[in-house]
């Protein structure tokens, strides 16, 4: 749109706009476009939380898989104190 370009465009259209429109439409619109607001805002947040579950994900598998490793040292590691006879 023409106007998105121009700052005194976008201002003479809103001010003929305003001037022109009846109350109940200019509040339809403004609700729409606070409700555009705040879908593009629930968007980004669900992308966002998408984004750190994947990460948190992610961590959770590699400290799963350390835990089995560690898990399986400390086991030979017993298993050798109790075959020289030391017990834990």
């Amino acid at each position: 749109m023409i106007t998105k370009e121009n700052p005194s465009l976008t201002s003479t259209a809103e001010a003929i706009y305003m001037s022109t429109a009846d109350q109940n439409i200019l509040e339809q619109c403004r609700i729409r476009e606070d409700n555009i607001a705040h879908e593009k805002y629930q968007n980004e947040l669900i992308s966002s939380l998408s984004k750190e579950k994947k990460a948190l994900t992610k961590e959770k598998r590699a400290l799963t898989k350390e835990n089995k490793s560690l898990s399986s040292e400390n086991a030979r590691l017993r298993k050798l104190l109790e075959e020289n006879g030391i017990k834990a």
